[in-house]
């Protein structure tokens, strides 16, 4: 039987597929489901009497805590231990980031397979604009004021669209001292220091493109290439097409830093819960078959965010450019609460930082009314 893995359309995902294509001996392919209908189409398979995909790719302690304690993923140790050594020790679980590791597991139970990164770097025109190799959010002002950029060109582009903005303004809301909850898990992102730091990611405004509200991925990574924006932060998984100079006129030019307090999600495959033990253990056998240090080196060829430390080798480093900043993100990152219940709250919290941006509400406003 041909085991069917379902997965989003994120760069990553061809990484997967080539692996695919690389070991004949495995039968299975990916089937990609545009990300506005991902979550429904993942639900769906998990919901019913019978899964209908074999592996299912997920964003660990985003939607893992929650997918674990609903049982809706099966736990992989049971049946790791029934695969042959061989296999294991060619896998090298060893070899992944301690940090991602941590992040695939729920409860001391592995549940996911790390695939790829999704964390903030800060991309940038070095012909235009001096950064330095770590930026503090709360420092965007300094570097951007009074540049000469070419007509047309805005300083920064802000990923400020509704689906997106919360994650852009985290590492705002943690350079200034915010939380989002606090010790006992009760909202602590409308504080003082919380509302400061929606303030100042607001004022930003002035140095972006005036539709930047609208900006998801595509547009960030657009804004760049077509040298609409001097800066911007998005994900390390999309530093291949942002250097990739058939993609890029200006890939020569771009250079990376670090983003100081930067937030990181860890994209990998899982087993749904419900089929059989012997489906569930054929499936990890096959992942595990393709998904070793190959597969990671092509996830940096083709979107740049590995999950491997020797992905992160001098040599690797002199052939891409970014990965200098992809491995601080991964030694400095930091994540959201792993409370199960927790994911079912960001939509507030979105919403919210949404209508501060655009000024439906002021930033005070908009942060005590989504924590009440």
């Amino acid at each position: 039987m041909t085991l069917k893995i379902l997965g989003p359309n994120d760069p990553a995902l061809a990484a997967l597929e080539e692996s695919l294509a690389a070991h004949p001996e495995v039968d299975a392919k990916v089937e990609i489901i545009a990300w506005e209908n991902y979550r429904a189409t993942l639900d769906e398979c998990l919901s019913a009497p019978q899964a209908n995909y074999q592996a299912v790719c997920i964003p660990g302690h985003i939607w893992l805590p929650q997918l674990g304690a609903d049982k809706l993923l099966a736990p992989l140790d049971s049946f790791l231990e029934q695969l042959p050594p061989e296999i294991l020790s060619a896998y090298d679980s060893a070899g992944i980031f301690e940090l991602v590791a941590a992040e695939c597991k729920f409860q001391n139970s592995r549940y996911v397979l790390p695939l790829f990164t999704d964390g903030h770097i800060v991309f940038y025109r070095g012909d235009l604009i001096n950064l330095p190799e770590v930026v503090r959010p709360s420092e965007w002002h300094l570097y951007l004021e009074n540049l000469n950029l070419p007509a047309g060109m805005s300083p920064l582009a802000l990923k400020a669209h509704a689906s997106e903005i919360l994650l852009d303004w985290l590492p705002y809301l943690w350079d200034f001292g915010g939380s989002v909850v606090d010790e006992n898990g009760k909202p602590a992102f409308d504080s003082e220091n919380g509302i400061k730091a929606l303030e100042y990611y607001k004022s930003l405004r002035r140095f972006a493109p005036a539709d930047t509200q609208n900006y998801g991925n595509g547009e960030i990574l657009s804004a760049l290439n077509e040298g609409r924006a001097a800066a911007a932060v998005s994900w390390g998984g999309q530093a291949a097409a942002i250097f990739d100079p058939d993609k890029n006129p200006h890939a020569a030019q771009m250079k990376t830093a670090a983003f100081s307090g930067a937030w990181n999600a860890t994209w990998g495959v899982s087993i749904p819960a419900n089929q059989t033990e012997t489906e569930s253990v054929s499936a990890l056998k096959a992942l595990l078959q393709v998904m070793g240090a190959d597969c990671d080196q092509r996830v940096t060829r083709i979107a740049g965010s590995p999950v491997r430390k020797g992905s992160y080798s001098a040599s690797e480093k002199s052939k891409y450019a970014w990965l200098a900043s992809q491995e601080n993100l991964l030694a400095e990152c930091r994540t959201l609460p792993t409370d199960p219940a927790f994911g079912a709250r960001l939509g507030g919290m979105y919403a919210a930082v949404h209508r501060a941006f655009t000024g439906e509400k002021s930033a005070a406003e908009a942060l005590k009314e989504a924590a009440k």
